[in-house]
This record gives structure tokens, C-alpha cells and sequence, in this order.
């Protein structure tokens, strides 16, 4: 269970490269008329586009115009809108239906992010509906653990890195379709190498120490070959401040490369990533006093020392712990490597083809913490690990009246669990842990075929039938009892919970989708769909299948939407509009068969089985009414209720049906705009942003299960302003940018996440009480880049 399958990793990378060579070889390259003339034939219009830029670009408004299916592009001036400091998690609360949650400001913390209420990412907070259900790709590549089915949005720590992100709403086509898409998916799409040699570097310097260095090369096309080479770096301390002025400071750094060879029928591409995010993570902190929780913490008896009470209340709004008091660490990393490589066999044939590999590793360390002292497990040394790589191929052939797209893939991956808690005074230690442990072995391999068609029986008309066969093969081992040798804690694993070491399960499931577009206008299309996905049941953690609940309770999740919706699109200006861009959709998703995994503050999971009803309405707009002034909006409208939620015993469950589904807001809104003004050479760019968050229900520890209490709204204001002056340097004019930005500019004091407590996060002998993460206050940063 424990062996890497490198032999297998090397036939999967040699065969695209060795294939793109033998192509490469037999097709002539670039005439010097094609390439004074501007650029390569274009395959496809998404990933191969004609000159200044090669490689994968983003959606243009056309395309999002012409698909069947909901589908938002946040584009590099939407993105521009957002701290310079933000990640992923951050630029995707500019989508309609989007929530984030995270404990900092910038991309080296984590988030939880929900799309129409579900949801995804590794934050570490509980109650979400399928927490693991959004597919997350990185310039087309899956960066979500095919095990677990969560992504950690640290990952993908720095803006500047990317130029756009796309949305699609429900599990999409079977063609675009990856293994985790139950409520939509998202790709972030990173620079892409140009025909013309540039690049930029930047500076930013903020509130609490932020500082942070992006750049970015271009060499340019030579002989067909193009290359980006990007980075960032960031560090900075965090708004949660403890008595002894400890900050819980964070760092990260990201590089990237991408190198295109454009030729006469295609082009090969190949790329790198790596990201490493850490910092120390501050506590949720209580709403309101709690005599049995002190700055101080409590003895090993329990019982409260005295001090000042740890409420927001009493210590302060954005307080946290004394390091002595409580310290945990959090380290992500992340390694992609990917080749891709798209072909056209003649005028009416493609072939497209992705490989990649990812590894992920994590580890959480915690030195101290007092709620009580010297509990057996005090201390927590947790570093699972993940890897994954595979192989998608199709091919398209266009007839007079269809496209056909036929193709499949095949994906390995590995998936370690490894946690320790131990007491160094109680005899314990990492590798010897006395109170819990465990190392669980996950080996899952993920198949699929599919056949899509896209028939045109009306030039305004678009059919799309199509049919997945999803196949999943998933395989346990613990291994706890060889990984920790002499451990006198208990085992977590299948073998402490009296289950067998080794389990396994398999499914093959067809998954059926029928998407249509109608253009009576050529302003208008009208669309509507109906989507299917399955995906494995989440697991990991202190329990949950496999570990504590026998492996044939596991069965696959399944994903039922249908929408309907209309787009605006007007290229010009025209019926009193400037360049306008609207659409609004309505859906109905059932999410059926749910594994709900939540692990609480001892380590342990709890896991309850549902089905939710999802359904709302999603609105986007953008618009230039005057030259210069870019305007947009993005709002959502949600209702979610379990119709099904049952928790505690197998056989004899707690039913919560009827209950809203946890951290789904009510209505979510973002609406901006900035508005270039030309003075001589120089060009000032301010902007304002508003965003809003409904209120939302959140979810209950005691009884492990949906609460009837409410988190408010709540709302943030950020403007900013960029300077773009052209100066004489280097041998040439070159553009200096200038900008200052100011986040929750009224300062408004808000919790993006709260949930009820059952006393195991401070150790206190009863629950009920709040525990929350505040938003963060405001904050200015400043900055300055050139691009050359």
C-alpha cells in the first residue's frame, strides 16, 4: 500500500512527450510569412489563440455567451479589486453564489469557500454540505485530493500569478467533467507565455507587517518556443493579536513556469508549479464571557486559572492566546507538473491531450495548549500526505451538422493520514504517540469515458447530449500499528475500532447529462440543462468510514442539477448601453447520499449521511456605460434544506430533516467599478468594491448536526486607486504603477464564521456557547511596479 508506482509514473509522462516530438518532427514549423503575419493556425479557440499570447487562455464574453450552462470569468480587473496580498480563496468571492471564510487576510491562511451552498476547502471548519464537492483546477489541471475531496485553497497563495478565474455552475459537460464537479467548478488560469519578451516586478507593503514581491518574465517566441517564468513572495503578521504581543505570523512563496512550442497543426505545452504557505493559526475565540475559559487557560485538573476572560467581549474583538498558551502551526505545499498537448489531425479532427502529476504535503504542529495543561493530548504532530497523477485524452470531430467529443482518462493517487497527539510529560512523543494516532493508507484510482455531441439542427440552435461511465476503485490499509511502533495511545484506525486493517470498495456509474442554447437574437441566448455527477465519499480525519464505520456504508454521492437562464451580450454600444454583459439563471440541485464529515477539536470525526435541496437564482452583469468606466455586479439567491439528515448510531440514527444547510447565506452580492482618467501621459485608476454576505444558519457540535441559530450579515466596503506613469528607464519608457489600496474601509467589525461549541475546543465541562472567526478589520496596503 505504501509503494509509489514509479515505473508506471515515468510510461505516463513518456508517452505525451514522446508523441508531441513525433508530431513536432513531422509537422513543418512556422513559415516566416505565418509568423510576421501573427501567429499559428488556432486548434481551439480556448487553448490556442493567435498572437500577442499562446497557451491556455482565458473565456472570452462570446464564449461564455454560446455555452449551455452558467459559466462566470473574473477577469484581471475584477481580480485587481481584491488585496494584493489575497490568494485563491479570496478572488473567488467575486462569484455569484460565493462564500469564503477564512482566520486571515492573506493567501498563506486557508479557506472554506461554497458555491450555491456547497462546499469546499480545507479550513478546518465543520458543518458544510459536502465540504469536499467543487472541483478546483489549476490551468486546467485537478488540484483536488482524489481521496479526500478537499483542496487546500493555500495552495494557490498569490494573485499576481494568475489572470483570470472561470466558474461553472453544476457538474458541466461530461467533456470538462473531472471527479469532483458535484456543485461546479473552478479554474484559475495562470499567466501564459506571450509572443513578445516582457515582464513586471512589483512591491507591496501593508498593514501588520505585510510585505510581499511579485514578478513575472517573458521570453518571447523564438523558433515557435515561448516561456513565463512568475513568482511571489509574502509575509506578514496576522490582525489577531495575543497578550504577549504575539501575532501569528504567516509567510508564503509561489514559482511557476510555462513553455509553449506552437507548430503548424498544434501546440505542446509544459509546466511547473510549487507553493509553500505557513504560519501560526490563531484560536476561534468565544462571542461572549465564559467563566471556565481565561486567557490563562486551566490546570491539569481543568479547572479555569484566573485571569482575564477570552471573549471577544472582554479580551478584545480580534484577540487571541499568549504563544505560551496556545501555538499551532500550519505547513501546505503543493508540486504540479503537467504537459498538454493539442493536435489537429486535419480541418475537421483534434486530438487534446493532459498529463499531470501532483504531490501534497501537510503538516500541522501544536507545541502548547492550556485548555487544559498537560492533557494527554496536548501536543499534535499531523503530516498526511497526497499524490496523484493521470492521464485524459479525446479527440473532436466536426461533421456537418455535430462535434462530437469522445475521450477518457485514468488518474492514480495516494493518500496518507498520519496524526499524532501525544504529552512529552506523560512519557509520549511523535513517534510514540500516548494519546491518539493514526495512519490510515487511502490508494483510490479514478476511470472514465465519455461521449459528447454537440448538434446544431438550427445555426441558433445548440443540442448537447452526452454520457459519462465514471469508474472509482478505492482501497484501505492502516497502518498505524508498523508507522508508530511502541504507541500507547489509541489507534484511530480501522484496527483500534475493531474493524479490518485492509478494506475495499468499487463502483461504475453512467452519469447523464442534456445541455441546449437558443439564440432568437444575436444579443440573446436563451439556455438549459440538466447535469449528473458521482464522487467518492469523503474520508480521512479521526474516524468516519473505513476507520470507524464499515467500509460498505461507503456508496457514491450523487449530483442532480437543472438550470435555465438567459444571457445579454452587446459587443458595441447600442439601446442606451455601452458594451454589456448580463445574465441570470435559475437552479435546482439535489445532492443526494451525502457523507457529512466533521472533525472536532479532540481529533475525532463525526459523521452523519443526507441529502440536500439546493435551489436559487444567480446574477452577473458587466458593463462599460461611458468610455473608461468599467462597471460589474455579481448577486445570488439561495434557499438549502436538508430533506434528509440523520447522525449518531447506524442503527439507531438522530433525523434532522427539514433543517437549512449550514454556512449557505440567504443572498450574497458584490458590486464594483473603476473608471480610468487620463491626465496627459499618466493614467489614474481608482475603483470601489462592496461586497455583502446574508445571514446565514450555522452548525451545532452538541448534537452534531444543523442549528436553527443564525449568523447576520454583513457587508465591506474597498477602494483603491492605481497610478500608471510612463518613465525613461532601462533604454527605453517604461510604465510605473502606483497604487494604494484600503480593505473594510469602514472598519466594520463582523464574524464570517460562527458555530456552537460542545466545550471540547477549551475543554470546558459543558457547550452551547459560540466560538467564532472575526473578519478582518481594515487594512491598507501600498504598492509599486513596473512592467518592462
Amino acid at each position: 500500500m505504501k509503494c509509489q508506482r514509479s515505473d508506471a509514473r515515468l510510461l505516463l509522462w513518456a508517452s505525451p512527450i514522446a508523441l508531441a516530438a513525433a508530431i513536432m518532427a513531422a509537422s513543418p514549423t512556422l513559415a516566416a510569412d505565418d509568423a510576421d503575419a501573427g501567429g499559428a493556425t488556432t486548434v481551439n479557440p480556448v487553448l490556442v489563440t493567435a498572437k500577442p499570447s499562446v497557451g491556455t487562455q482565458s473565456l472570452t464574453p462570446e464564449q461564455v455567451f454560446a455555452a449551455p450552462q452558467t459559466v462566470r470569468v473574473i477577469d484581471k480587473a475584477q481580480l485587481d479589486t481584491l488585496t494584493p496580498v489575497g490568494g485563491a480563496g479570496q478572488a473567488f468571492s467575486l462569484t455569484p453564489g460565493a462564500y469564503v471564510n477564512g482566520y486571515g487576510a492573506t493567501g498563506a491562511t486557508k479557506y472554506t469557500i461554497a458555491l450555491d451552498g456547497i462546499g469546499q476547502g480545507w479550513g478546518g471548519y465543520g458543518g458544510y454540505t459536502g465540504g469536499a464537492s467543487l472541483m478546483i483546477t489549476m490551468d486546467g489541471v485537478p488540484i483536488v485530493d482524489p481521496v479526500t475531496g478537499l483542496w487546500a485553497s493555500a495552495s494557490l497563495p498569490a494573485l499576481s500569478l494568475f489572470q483570470s478565474e472561470s466558474v461553472t455552475y453544476g457538474p458541466g459537460s461530461a467533456a470538462n467533467r473531472w471527479y469532483d464537479n458535484i456543485g461546479g467548478s473552478v479554474d484559475f488560469t495562470p499567466l501564459q507565455p506571450t509572443t513578445a519578451p516582457g515582464g513586471s516586478i512589483a512591491l507591496t507593503f501593508g498593514s501588520y507587517g505585510q510585505q510581499q514581491l511579485d514578478f513575472s518574465l517573458q521570453t518571447g517566441e523564438h523558433a515557435g518556443w515561448s516561456t513565463v517564468i512568475a513568482g511571489s513572495f509574502d509575509q506578514g503578521n496576522s490582525y489577531r493579536v495575543g497578550p504577549d504581543g504575539f501575532s501569528n505570523p504567516a509567510s508564503d512563496y509561489a514559482l511557476y513556469f510555462k513553455t509553449v512550442k506552437t507548430f503548424a497543426k498544434g501546440d505542446f505545452s509544459l509546466g511547473g508549479y510549487y507553493a509553500n504557505s505557513e504560519g501560526y493559526r490563531p484560536q476561534v475565540i468565544p462571542t461572549s464571557p465564559n467563566a471556565s475559559i481565561t486567557l490563562n487557560g486551566q490546570t491539569p485538573a481543568g479547572v479555569p486559572i484566573p485571569g482575564p476572560l477570552y471573549s471577544q467581549q472582554t479580551s478584545g474583538f480580534y484577540s487571541s492566546l499568549a504563544y505560551n498558551n496556545y501555538e499551532k502551526f500550519d505547513v501546505n505545499q503543493m508540486l504540479m507538473l503537467d504537459s498538454k498537448l493539442n493536435y489537429a489531425i486535419d480541418d475537421t479532427t483534434e486530438v487534446h491531450n493532459l498529463a499531470y502529476y501532483v504531490l501534497e504535503n501537510r503538516r500541522h504542529d501544536r507545541q502548547f495548549d492550556v485548555f487544559p495543561s498537560d492533557a494527554p493530548n496536548q501536543y499534535e504532530h499531523n503530516n498526511p500526505h497526497t499524490w496523484w497523477f493521470g492521464d485524459k485524452i479525446d479527440a473532436t470531430k466536426s461533421f456537418a451538422l455535430n462535434t462530437v467529443d469522445v475521450g477518457g482518462s485514468i488518474q492514480d493517487s495516494l493518500y496518507n493520514t498520519k496524526n499524532a497527539f501525544y504529552n512529552p510529560a506523560d512519557g509520549g512523543s511523535q513517534l510514540q504517540p500516548n494519546a491518539k494516532y493514526r495512519s490510515g493508507y487511502f490508494s483510490q484510482i479514478d476511470a472514465d469515458l465519455f461521449i459528447q455531441d454537440d448538434f446544431r439542427p438550427l445555426p441558433n440552435l445548440l443540442l448537447r447530449p452526452s454520457v459519462r461511465m465514471a469508474s472509482f476503485w478505492i482501497n484501505y490499509s492502516d497502518g498505524a500499528q508498523s508507522d508508530f511502533p511502541g504507541a500507547t495511545g489509541v489507534d484511530q484506525g480501522a484496527i483500534g475500532n475493531g474493524l479490518p486493517a485492509r478494506q475495499s470498495r468499487s463502483f461504475t456509474r453512467p452519469e447523464f447529462s442534456f445541455e441546449a442554447n437558443y439564440t432568437p437574437r444575436n444579443w440573446l441566448s436563451l439556455y438549459a440543462s440538466y447535469e449528473e455527477a458521482y464522487k467518492t465519499p469523503q474520508v480521512g480525519g479521526g474516524g468516519g468510514l473505513y476507520q470507524s464505520i464499515p467500509s460498505q456504508y461507503a456508496d457514491l454521492a450523487l449530483a442532480q442539477e437543472s438550470q435555465a437562464g438567459f444571457k445579454v451580450l452587446l459587443d458595441k454600444p447600442q439601446y442606451g448601453l455601452g458594451s454589456f454583459d448580463f445574465g441570470a439563471n435559475y437552479f435546482f440541485l439535489r445532492y443526494s447520499k451525502q457523507t457529512i464529515t466533521t472533525t472536532n477539536a479532540l481529533g475525532n470525526a463525526v459523521t452523519a449521511f443526507g441529502t440536500s435541496d439546493n435551489e436559487g437564482v444567480n446574477i452577473f452583469l458587466d458593463d462599460n456605460p461611458i468610455a473608461d468606466l468599467h462597471a460589474f455586479a455579481n448577486a445570488s439567491f439561495v434557499h438549502a434544506i436538508y430533506s434528509n439528515y440523520f447522525t449518531g448510531s447506524l442503527t439507531s440514527p438522530t433525523s434532522y430533516n427539514g433543517s437549512h444547510v449550514p454556512y449557505t447565506p440567504v443572498a450574497t452580492l458584490n458590486i464594483g467599478a473603476d473608471y480610468k482618467w487620463s491626465v496627459g501621459r499618466d493614467v489614474i485608476d481608482p475603483y470601489i468594491l462592496y461586497q455583502y454576505t446574508g445571514a446565514q444558519y450555522i452548525f451545532n457540535n452538541v448534537t452534531g448536526a444543523p442549528s436553527s441559530q443564525e449568523l447576520g450579515g454583513y457587508g465591506v466596503i474597498n477602494i483603491g486607486v492605481k497610478f500608471d506613469v510612463p518613465v525613461n528607464v532601462f533604454g527605453g519608457t517604461r510604465v510605473l504603477t502606483m497604487s494604494v489600496n484600503v480593505d473594510n474601509l469602514t472598519n466594520n467589525m463582523y464574524n464570517s464564521y460562527l458555530y456552537i461549541s460542545s466545550g471540547g475546543y477549551f475543554g470546558t465541562p459543558t457547550g452551547g456557547y459560540g466560538l467564532a472567526y472575526p473578519g478582518a478589520p481594515r487594512t491598507v496596503y501600498g504598492s509599486i511596479a513596473m512592467k518592462f
